[in-house]
């Protein structure tokens, strides 16, 4: 009798798990504030109201130490991060007992404490609470609708329903945060030269030479809290770019950090997701500096779509 009423407890606790996990999809209206910012209510700690820049390209979860403090937290200092931009900042890290957005909640949980400023610039949304990153997402699939200005918490058959409908893309989760990258092709696929007649023409043939060759590609970081698309400056000489022709604007501004560094801002004939030539963006905003990845693909790009974010399945879904 007692394994009898140990399995019906087991039964009922497993069907409650799956039905939390696999509840009705869930709508979270967002803002759009300065520099196109996606800001979200969320509740910390299960009784702060707050409002976080949604930051697809951190990696990590931030809160400013103005709320750290009203949560009673004691941060420990010491922990270096190093944004994709380059650099070393020095903040602190704690531990929150809770997160949530819409019905979505995920309890201690580690999260770095410091000024907002320092990854959404000093004219951003520099007063919001806390930057949200994939790192609240990696076990929850969500979709941002920018037409409707929501983020839509999916569950089991909404998803499938988005797979069905969009176009989906491999992406790659960062080892050491969690980032997801997607591959890009970053020019316009060069026409065909002639075939060679002779026996060259029979040599090119069989070996498949004289085709047009691929265009460049890069894995770039897929990132709400950037407008256009970065490409590190090493891609100008495979482009190629000229840095000082007529159409490139060459700067010297200083990070939030203080740090300066040099970038070069031109236009790109055509940007297209690698093998899928539905997503593509004709004359796409560059700019090209030094980076710690191969790029970052802003907010200029994917607002064009409705993008699902499936990070259990390692994939991307777009859809207009």
């Amino acid at each position: 009798m007692k394994h009898l009423l140990f399995s019906v407890g087991l039964a009922v606790l497993i069907g409650a798990g799956l039905a939390q996990a696999d509840e009705t999809p869930l709508s979270v209206p967002f803002k759009v504030g300065k520099k196109r910012a996606i800001l979200l209510p969320v509740k910390v700690a299960d009784s702060t109201d707050a409002e976080f820049q949604l930051d697809t390209g951190l990696g990590f979860n931030l809160i400013s130490p103005q709320l750290a403090k009203k949560l009673g937290m004691e941060p420990s200092p010491g922990y270096k991060v190093r944004p994709v931009t380059g650099g070393e900042l020095d903040m602190a890290q704690g531990r929150l007992s809770a997160l949530t957005v819409g019905n979505q909640k995920e309890s201690d949980l580690d999260v770095v404490v410091g000024e907002p400023r320092f990854f959404v610039g000093n004219d951003g949304e520099t007063k919001v609470d806390g930057i949200l990153s994939l790192a609240f997402f990696r076990n929850h699939p969500f979709t941002l609708d920018y037409a409707n200005q929501k983020l839509v918490l999916e569950n089991s058959e909404s998803l499938s329903q988005r797979r069905a409908a969009g176009t989906r893309v491999e992406c790659r989760l960062s080892d050491e945060a969690v980032v997801a990258s997607i591959s890009l092709a970053l020019k316009e696929r060069g026409p065909a030269p002639e075939n060679p007649g002779g026996i060259a023409g029979i040599i090119s043939g069989i070996t498949g030479g004289g085709g047009a060759p691929d265009p460049p590609k890069a894995w770039v970081q897929v990132n709400t809290g950037c407008e256009p698309l970065l490409l590190d400056s090493k891609l100008m000489f495979t482009l190629p770019v000229d840095a000082t022709g007529a159409n490139v604007t060459e700067t010297e501004p200083t990070d939030p950090a203080g740090l300066r560094y040099r970038s070069w801002a031109s236009k790109l004939g055509k940007v297209e997701v690698w093998e899928k030539p539905s997503l593509s963006q004709e004359k796409s905003s560059v700019v090209f500096r030094k980076l710690q990845a191969e790029g970052v693909l802003g907010q200029e790009f994917l607002r064009r779509y409705t993008v699902t974010f499936d990070l259990p399945n390692s994939e991307l879904i777009f859809a207009k």
